[in-house]
């Protein structure tokens, strides 16, 4: 345990930075003796503070995913403005408000620009820095501006005990923005929207606001950084900040402030502030030429980074290591097949060990070529790791891959040539043709080392036609459906010349028709000789397409069984280790109060007209193919979207849309589609993200309560099974189905009384699924009311009260419990005659 909190103790970046503080310390006091002398330690303190109340701010910006590199020139420009008003006026209070307020102006045009307008925040930060440099010169007329007031000099210039004012001040806005960031509603908010801005707005998230506030905020500190900088140097300099805004950005980034948002720590950058104050202190005062100070500081900002961040150093090595391979103990760098041929790969006893856990232990079966066996497992039981395992992500710690009877050693998924694993969150580039996605990382050049169009079109057609594919190769990426998507990411791995494939839930988002085209290439391409390890949590799949099915559980190699000696029951046990019994439970509950009211619903866009009632007490289940209106329904009785026309009643009062803090108001609850875009932020713990959209109704004057919030995550943890059991998490390395019971728990906990479900199993194995909806039953029994989208008829049939079935934008018919899948689909596809009369409900004669 030891040496696992040790080793956790050192992925921060804080005591990394510690060690190399004091080494430079130790180093520059060795050299000269001068160096350690107290005095000296406070000119490093008092020259630093500035660049320190800089980072300080710009650590937040950068954590909110922007950047300002208009601070440099926006302390200048505050610093002039105090000048000339202390000029005009003489008053000290007027001058150090002109300055902070001057640089707060420019922090909040910034803010517009990028959280109102939409503008990238290095180009409008880039503009304003332009701007407020050219008012600094033109105002001063390129001139320092003297000021002579003690007031204002104060802080840049006098001591509190024995501390510089100006350390204490930055001392004190550290703790307030510790405190700010950790304690604090707005604080969340900032690591929320950097994280992702899209499920911080469906949170309830002023996305905007924050936004345009940490810009203010970081302008007022540039302000605040102007009165220190004359304090110290007694004049208004209108090239005052020059280069300062790097300093900051790398103070926060050393401190491992991430500049793609949503991480970041203060104490990190407090400390990056003091090593490069250190750092460059120590080479001026060993009278270094500032030439070699720049290339020593880059070195040690260098090894501060990789020492802070081991996987960059690992990752460099791993590249060195594929550029020479080797080959030990008989053991293959590759072992190039072809796709031609019979093959097979079998791992004996694989095992793979994380800090703290052992994900996989002993797993061992065979795959071979022209067949398709099902890997199967709950979310958490070791199935991803697996893959990476075998696609050369991973190393296994234990046990080795045979591919044709030789042992083969991969350093990295490059080097598995003959495995392909067709992700579930696709791996292509939608602005790129589809044929230049076929070819990514292996284009075929001419004689003269240019681009062989003609030969990547002629080989891109010809993977088309051999699987009957109606796919334009020209066409780009994203003008594609997802099933289309889907086709081309196979066309991919079959033109690799990959033998054996992975493919990963491939029609969690497809419709029935890509669904049966996908079967369709499934076998061509067994028939072609293809292994195919398919990874689905849907059963039906399971038993129609693979002749084996390989279980794991807890990270373990349970068994295997042939498709055709076994039933679906038995696999579910050897899953969950337990008796789950009913995947989709009914459970009868007293019916309430119309709670939803929905009539002529149109969104002027793909929802024409719909119309259905949800009562307390019921679910009601939208059926209906892709594309038929059913999330559009969902999104607008949630506030997520505005209606063209139509009515939405909520408890009898007229719903106004596009307000989603309304409709939460009012008791309704969003768990949308995609969890990734707008469930759950990634960078952020488990704990957090389920207390994210909690925290506005349980919080006083915007303060956190740790305690509480701890037991909240705690209580939904243990309610829905979330596996690690580890508040502290990440959310985005968990399971994709510990990751949806995550966005759900987040809006449980606001005690809802309308839960609106958009394909809430998705990705989600058998046994999560009967959790899932023995909790969705438990609320429902409660007196909510359940609206629900879903694509697996087998769930609405089970689950659902009455069934509403949507066509081409229209509610088309209703269905009481007890219908029919062919029912539901008659609707659904438009043959009415199939359907028999007495199941058509209209909501009126239903309730």
């Amino acid at each position: 345990m030891s040496q696992l909190r040790l080793s956790s103790l050192f992925r921060r970046n804080e005591p990394v930075l510690i060690l190399v503080f004091v080494l430079a310390v130790v180093v520059f006091g060795w050299i000269d003796p001068r160096f350690l002398t107290a005095g000296n330690f406070v000119s490093i303190a008092q020259q630093s503070s500035v660049i320190a109340l800089i980072a300080f701010a710009m650590t937040a910006v950068i954590i909110a995913r922007g950047i300002d590199i208009s601070v440099g020139s926006t302390l200048a420009f505050a610093g002039v403005a105090a000048g000339l008003v202390h000029a005009a006026s003489g008053s000290a209070v007027l001058t150090l408000a002109a300055a902070i307020g001057s640089g707060a102006l420019v922090g909040l045009l910034n803010g517009i620009l990028i959280g109102s307008a939409g503008i990238s925040p290095f180009m409008a930060t880039l503009a304003t820095m332009a701007f407020a440099r050219g008012l600094s010169l033109s105002l001063s007329r390129a001139s320092s501006i003297t000021i002579a007031d003690p007031v204002v000099l104060y802080a840049g210039r006098e001591t509190f005990g024995l501390l510089p004012v100006s350390v204490v001040i930055a001392l004190a806005v550290l703790l307030a923005w510790w405190f700010v960031l950790k304690r604090t509603v707005y604080g969340r908010w900032i690591y929320a929207v950097g994280g992702n801005a899209e499920a911080a707005r469906a949170s309830m998230v002023p996305v905007g606001p924050v936004r345009i506030s940490v810009y203010l905020i970081a302008g007022a500190t540039a302000g605040l950084g102007a009165i220190l900088t004359i304090g110290r140097l007694g004049s208004a300099q209108p090239l005052a900040g020059t280069g300062l805004e790097f300093t900051a950005i790398t103070a926060a980034i050393v401190g491992g402030t991430k500049l793609s948002g949503g991480r970041g720590s203060i104490w990190g950058t407090a400390l990056g502030a003091m090593l490069l104050g250190v750092i460059n202190t120590g080479l001026s005062f060993l009278q270094v030429p500032q030439i070699v100070i720049y290339y020593i500081t880059a070195a040690l900002i260098l090894a501060a980074v990789l020492a802070s961040q081991p996987e960059s150093v690992t990752s460099l090595f791993s590249s060195l290591r594929r550029t020479t391979p080797k080959r030990t103990d008989g053991a293959l760098a590759v072992s190039p097949t072809g796709a031609g041929g019979a093959h097979s790969i079998a791992l004996r006893g694989i095992g793979k060990v994380f800090p703290g856990v052992k994900a996989l232990d002993g797993v061992s079966f065979t795959v071979s070529s022209g067949e398709v066996v099902a890997l199967a497992g709950e979310n958490g039981a070791g199935k991803s790791t697996l893959v990476r395992c075998i696609s050369g992500i991973y190393r296994p710690d234990e046990g080795e891959i045979v591919i044709d009877g030789k042992t083969v050693d991969f350093h990295s998924s490059n080097e598995a040539r003959d495995i392909s694993v067709i992700h579930q969150h696709f791996s292509l580039s939608p602005d790129l043709t589809v044929e230049e996605n076929l070819f990514v990382g292996r284009e075929p050049r001419t004689r003269l080392g240019l681009l062989d169009r003609a030969r990547m079109r002629r080989e891109a057609q010809a993977v088309m036609d051999e699987f009957s594919l109606d796919i334009p190769v020209d066409a780009e990426l994203r003008s594609l459906s997802v099933g289309r998507q889907q086709m081309v990411e196979i066309a991919r791995a079959v033109l690799s010349d990959a033998w054996f494939m992975v493919m990963d839930e491939p029609t969690s988002a497809l419709s029935n028709r890509e669904r049966d085209q996908l079967y369709g290439l499934i076998d061509r391409l067994k028939a072609r000789g293809a292994g195919i390890l398919y990874i689905s949590h849907k059963m039906e799949e399971i038993f129609n397409l693979c002749g084996r099915v390989v279980v794991l559980r807890d990270g373990k190699f349970i068994g295997e069984r042939r498709t055709a000696e076994t039933n679906e029951a038995e696999i579910v046990s050897m899953m969950v280790g337990r008796d789950v019994g009913d995947v989709f439970p009914h459970h009868q509950a007293d019916i309430g109060e119309r709670a939803i009211e929905v009539e002529a619903l149109s969104d002027g866009k793909l929802l024409k007209s719909a119309s259905l009632n949800v009562h307390r007490g019921e679910i009601v289940a939208l059926a209906g193919l892709m594309g038929s209106g059913r999330s559009e329904v969902l999104r607008l009785i949630a506030g997520m979207a505005a209606p063209q026309s139509g009515a939405i009643t909520i408890f009898g009062r007229p719903q106004r849309g596009a307000d989603l803090k309304a409709a939460n108001r009012a008791g309704i609850v969003y768990i949308p589609e995609d969890r990734h875009l707008e469930g759950f932020v990634g960078t952020m713990s488990v704990s957090d993200n389920l207390s994210l959209a909690w925290i506005r109704g349980h919080s006083r004057l915007g303060i956190l309560s740790p305690a509480r919030i701890a037991a909240l995550a705690r209580e939904l943890i243990g309610s829905l099974g979330v596996r690690p059991a580890q508040p502290g998490k990440a959310t985005i390395e968990l399971s994709g189905g510990n990751q949806q019971k995550v966005v759900i728990g987040k809006w449980l906990a606001t005690k809802p009384r309308i839960i609106l479900l958009d394909e809430p199993t998705r990705g989600v194995d058998v046994g999560a699924k009967s959790e899932l909806h023995r909790l969705i039953a438990g609320l429902k029994q409660e007196g909510a009311a359940i609206l629900m989208v879903s694509s697996e008829l087998p769930e609405v049939l089970g689950v659902a009260d009455r069934i509403v079935v949507m066509r081409q934008g229209h509610s088309v018919g209703e269905l009481a419990r007890g219908a029919t899948e062919e029912q539901v689909m008659a609707l659904a596809f438009g043959d009415r005659a199939t359907a028999k009369p007495a199941d058509l409900l209209a909501s009126a004669q239903q309730r």
